[in-house]
């Protein structure tokens, strides 16, 4: 009996899995998502993973349905042409010494769809209301000064070092003399040049400690001298010169506080519109959602 009932089990959940779909998988209005739609998918062959997947599969297709009749009625459709339109805008409202870099990373962009696609929404929604998809000035003002620690110059560091000798003991015996005679006063430069004729200009050395050996020389202060170990040899470091974060102005942030604030209301916009048509025209599923 008990393997009867398991046997039975399996098939029936076999059977659920391998079912065909419903010829009519939802309807939209007055449109029909066939199954010929769905039929090049994969589906999971779980029952619960099957549901979901297939709504998500609906509901993606219902979504671009609302979008394209937004579309059809403004009139406005993705395009390089409504892209540049859109770039040609963000141009004109661009300020500050970032400027050029911002609206050379939007051009990148003109010939891909998502962005086109991005830049018809905009001009739909802001023919209707401009709020709904461009911030005010005072927005941009108040997301500058809650996210201030945003907007911050990065440390500056300039730094030399040159090679002491080996990683052993005859090399720490060599750097901790090196940084007595340092302590005693006796020229940096002059020393780099009598221990390692690459000294200062040994650039791909520098990089390797400032990005292995970050934690150690980020906090040194202007002037101070240390010496580190690596896996190439012990190094001794000074801090020539270094620069404290500072406030980018606002003016020098303002594009692209501006893009980031356009882009989340877009979306909001987007959103709250596709919910307002499926309160009004709701999906029917011809399967069960599970």
């Amino acid at each position: 009996m008990k393997f009867f009932l398991t046997s039975f089990i399996l098939l029936c959940l076999f059977y659920v899995q391998g079912q065909d779909l419903p010829e009519v998988v939802a309807r939209f209005g007055n449109t029909e998502l066939k199954k010929s739609f769905f039929q090049h998918t994969a589906l999971p062959k779980s029952p619960v993973e099957r549901s979901r997947t297939l709504k998500k599969l609906v509901d993606t297709e219902v979504y671009m349905l609302i979008v394209r009749e937004l579309l059809n009625r403004s009139g406005i459709y993705p395009s390089p042409r409504i892209a540049q339109r859109y770039i040609a805008v963000r141009r004109g409202q661009a300020s500050g010494k970032f400027a050029e870099e911002f609206i050379k990373n939007l051009e990148t962009k003109a010939f891909q769809r998502d962005f086109q696609l991005k830049a018809a929404l905009y001009f739909t929604f802001y023919a209707a209301v401009p709020s709904s998809v461009e911030p005010s000035a005072e927005e941009i003002k108040t997301h500058y000064f809650l996210n201030q620690e945003k907007f911050q110059t990065q440390v500056q560091r300039n730094l030399a070092l040159f090679k002491a000798g080996p990683r052993n003991a005859e090399g720490k015996i060599r750097a901790g003399t090196i940084l007595s005679r340092l302590k005693q006063g006796e020229n940096f430069e002059a020393l780099a040049k009598q221990f390692d004729p690459n000294g200062q200009k040994n650039t791909p050395a520098l990089q390797l400690l400032t990005q292995t050996y970050i934690d150690r020389i980020k906090d040194l202060p202007q002037g101070k001298v240390i010496s580190i170990e690596t896996p190439d040899g012990i190094f001794i470091v000074k801090m020539l010169s270094r620069k404290e974060p500072s406030a980018i102005p606002l003016e020098e942030t303002a594009s692209y506080i501006r893009e980031m604030l356009s882009s989340r209301k877009l979306q909001r916009t987007l959103e709250q519109y596709i919910r307002e048509i499926l309160a009004k025209k709701p999906v029917t599923y011809f399967f069960q959602v599970l």
